[in-house]
C-alpha cells in the first residue's frame, strides 16, 4: 500500500524548487524513509541543492533507473496542507511530483531482494532538472530501461521536444512620451521583429508535431510618460531535431534585428517505439489496464528524460491519474497511484530476468 504519511510529510515540506532549506527537508523525509526500509542511499549535492539516489542493490547503475522529482511549483499556504476527498488527494505536488515519487520509493521497498531497480528523486526539475543532468555527469543510469513518472496516465511517451529560452532586447533612444518624433522607441523594434518571429513559427494545432514558440516576459520602461531605451522579450521555444538547435537560434538573430541573448537549452529526447523493451512495457501496461487502451505518444512538453537522453538505453515517461498541475485544484488518485505501483512491481522483475 502507498505510504500516504509519508505524501503528507512531503508535501507539508513545501518544496517549492526555488526554497532550498524546503527542498531538502523533503531529500531528508524521503531518505530517512527509504533508509529505515534498508535501501542503498546515496546524497549528492549540487550547489547546496540535495539529490537522492537509492537502490536495492549498491552500485549507480541498475537495471532499471525509476525518475520523478520531489520539487514542486509555487502554491497559497493553504495547498501544503492535504485533503483527501472520494478517492482523490488533493494539495500542492500531489500529482506533480510527490505522489509519483511515494510510488517509486514504494517500489523499491517491496523489489528489494526481488530485481536490481534505482531511483534517482531530482529536486529542481520545475525550473530545469539540472540536478537529474548532476546525476548522470556523476555516473548514475541503467543497463537495460529508464522509467520516468511525470506524464499522462495511461500511455506511454516515448518522444519529448527540445527547449530554447532566448531574451530578445531591442535597443533605442528614450525619452518624454510627448516627442515620439525625437525618439526611437525600443518596445517598436521589439513588437516589430517579433511579428517576423511570429510569422515564421505560426501557431500550430495540438496535433501537430512541429517546433513552436511563444513569448512568456514581456518588460520595458518604468514610468508611464517615458519611453525606455530598451525593452526585452523572454522566448520559449520547443524544437524536435536536435540538429536544428543552432539553425533555430541564428533565424531568430536574422529575422527579428534583435540583440539574442540564450538562456538556456536542452535537447530533445526520442526513442523508437518498436524498441523490444518499449513493447514488453506496453503489453505490461494493457494488461494492468485492460479497461484503458494503452498507445504510445510525444510530448509537448518536458521532463527529466531530457538529460537521459544519451543514456544509451530506451526511456520511457509515465504518469499516473490526477488533474489541477500547476493550479489551485491540483490532484491525484489514490487508486492510481496504488496502479502504478502494482504495474512496476509486475514489470521490473521481468526486465531483471531477461
Amino acid at each position: 500500500m502507498i505510504d500516504l504519511e509519508l505524501l503528507k510529510d512531503l508535501i507539508r515540506c513545501k518544496a517549492v524548487s526555488k526554497d532550498l532549506p524546503a527542498v531538502n527537508r523533503a531529500v531528508d523525509r524521503m531518505h530517512r524513509f527509504l533508509s529505515e526500509h534498508r535501501l542503498h542511499c546515496t546524497v549528492e549535492e549540487l550547489d547546496g541543492r540535495r539529490i537522492l539516489y537509492a537502490s536495492t542493490v549498491p552500485g549507480k547503475t541498475p537495471d532499471v533507473l525509476l525518475n520523478a522529482h520531489l520539487d514542486v511549483v509555487p502554491a497559497p499556504d493553504s495547498m501544503f496542507e492535504p485533503e483527501e476527498r472520494d478517492g482523490r488527494f488533493f494539495a500542492r505536488g500531489s500529482s506533480d511530483c510527490q505522489g509519483n515519487s511515494v510510488v517509486l520509493a514504494q517500489v523499491l521497498c517491496d523489489l528489494a531482494g526481488k530485481a536490481n531497480v534505482g531511483a534517482i528523486f531530482s529536486t529542481d526539475e520545475e525550473t530545469g532538472g539540472e540536478t537529474t543532468a548532476r546525476m548522470v555527469e556523476l555516473g548514475y543510469g541503467a543497463r537495460r530501461i529508464i522509467l520516468i513518472l511525470d506524464a499522462a496516465p495511461y500511455a506511454i511517451a516515448h518522444a519529448q521536444k527540445g527547449i530554447i529560452s532566448l531574451t530578445l532586447r531591442a535597443h533605442g533612444k528614450g525619452g518624454h512620451s510627448s516627442e515620439p518624433w525625437n525618439l526611437d522607441n525600443p518596445i517598436d523594434r521589439l513588437i516589430d521583429g517579433y511579428r517576423k518571429l511570429r510569422d515564421a513559427w505560426p501557431p500550430l494545432p495540438k496535433d501537430h508535431w512541429g517546433n513552436t514558440m511563444a513569448p512568456c516576459i514581456l518588460s520595458g520602461g518604468s514610468a508611464a510618460n517615458q519611453v525606455p531605451d530598451t525593452a526585452e522579450m523572454v522566448l520559449n521555444i520547443r524544437f524536435i531535431r536536435e540538429e536544428e538547435q543552432e539553425d533555430i537560434i541564428r533565424r531568430v538573430r536574422e529575422l527579428s534585428g534583435l540583440e539574442v541573448i540564450v538562456n538556456a537549452t536542452s535537447a530533445p529526447a526520442f526513442v523508437d517505439e518498436t524498441h523490444p523493451l518499449m513493447q514488453k512495457l506496453k503489453a505490461a501496461m494493457q494488461k494492468r489496464f485492460p479497461g484503458h487502451p494503452v498507445e504510445f505518444f510525444r510530448m509537448h512538453g518536458a521532463t527529466d528524460a531530457r538529460h537521459f537522453a544519451k543514456s544509451g538505453v530506451p526511456i520511457a515517461i509515465l504518469g499516473t491519474v490526477g488533474g489541477g498541475m500547476h493550479s489551485s485544484g491540483e490532484w491525484v488518485s489514490l487508486q492510481s497511484l496504488e496502479e502504478y505501483r502494482a504495474l512496476l512491481e509486475e514489470f521490473i522483475p521481468e526486465i531483471a530476468a531477461d
